[in-house]
């Protein structure tokens, strides 16, 4: 299939879209038997993995600036979830170099894997960017949508409690419709799993077991844990030396309407209200990612002092 072009900007195609729809559904599974279509995971940029090596980010980043912003897509997506519909060489990242010189890196990851491996994998893969980014790096900004938003939760937990280098980097974290009290969906799918186990009957036990072959990545929503083997009573603490900002949609323009209260934005309910709380009525799930007024609130908070 032809890649798509805007501006010289390649951009993934149908078959990127559904490997990493496969992945999300799959991706463990996909892994355990080294299977080609599982994704590694790595900065993207043109639709191809970025080398982490100094020449390489010097050639992929002519105007590097101290300040970075990272952007970490959800469950069963890519790094297209962050384009503006109809304008693919805009988004939340490009948007934050033109208007606050920010040098975007989007992740690409293989979203059916543990929510806690992929935030090892990922707190890893920032410290080899900032040690090979061709300048020194005076700020970081982390913007997570969804199960992106957990990811980068881990990262710094795991990062903190190393004292990587990084972490010290990291100004604010943006998590976009973030379930960190858990995914209402998952729990549902759970829930049914179990019924269908508990018929006594060949059938429902045989669609039981079909449904119990989602991934770990996606079970892990059913409470938004976000480490291995944790009491899942247990949080992890946010990370302290950061600002964190919670932004969420509803399915209606009224969030008082009784569809707003039971689902949220379709998937995840709103956080309580606060101070680096924002909710966005009418903007549901899925265009948390991609939408002008929630970019606008991201770029004021970033250029606040």
């Amino acid at each position: 299939m032809a890649e798509e072009k805007n501006n010289s900007v390649i951009r993934p195609t149908w078959g990127d879209t559904a490997a990493s729809f496969l992945n999300g559904c799959f991706g463990d599974y996909l892994s355990e038997r080294e299977n080609g279509l599982a994704i590694d995971m790595a900065f993207y940029r043109n639709n191809l993995p970025l080398e982490l090596s100094t020449a390489a980010l010097s050639a992929a980043c002519p105007l590097p600036t101290g300040k970075l912003c990272v952007l970490v897509h959800g469950l069963c997506c890519h790094e297209g979830a962050f384009d503006f519909p109809g304008n693919p060489a805009r988004s939340y990242g490009s948007a934050l170099q033109y208007d606050l010189g920010y040098t975007p890196f989007s992740l690409r990851y293989n979203t059916g894997l543990p929510i806690a491996y992929n935030g090892q994998r990922l707190d890893t893969l920032l410290e080899h960017l900032l040690a090979v980014y061709p300048v020194p790096v005076d700020d970081l900004v982390l913007i997570g949508h969804s199960m992106g938003g957990l990811v980068l939760r881990a990262a710094c937990h795991y990062g903190a409690c190393r004292e990587a280098s990084w972490v010290s980097k990291v100004s604010r974290v943006f998590y976009l419709g973030t379930p960190h009290e858990g995914a209402a969906l998952e729990r549902m799918g759970h829930l049914v799993t179990k019924l269908l186990h508990a018929v006594p009957h060949p059938v429902t036990a045989l669609v039981g077991d079909l449904a119990n072959q989602r991934s770990q990545g996606i079970k892990d929503l059913r409470y938004g844990t976000l480490l291995e083997g944790i009491d899942f009573s247990t949080s992890v603490p946010w990370l302290a030396s950061a600002k964190h900002y919670l932004i969420a949609g509803t399915v209606t323009d009224d969030p008082e309407h009784l569809a707003s209260r039971l689902f949220g934005d379709g998937l995840v309910q709103p956080p309580q209200a606060g101070e680096h709380v924002a909710l966005f009525p009418g903007v549901a799930h899925m265009q948390l990612a991609h939408d002008e007024a929630v970019y606008a609130r991201i770029k004021q908070w970033c250029a606040s002092a």
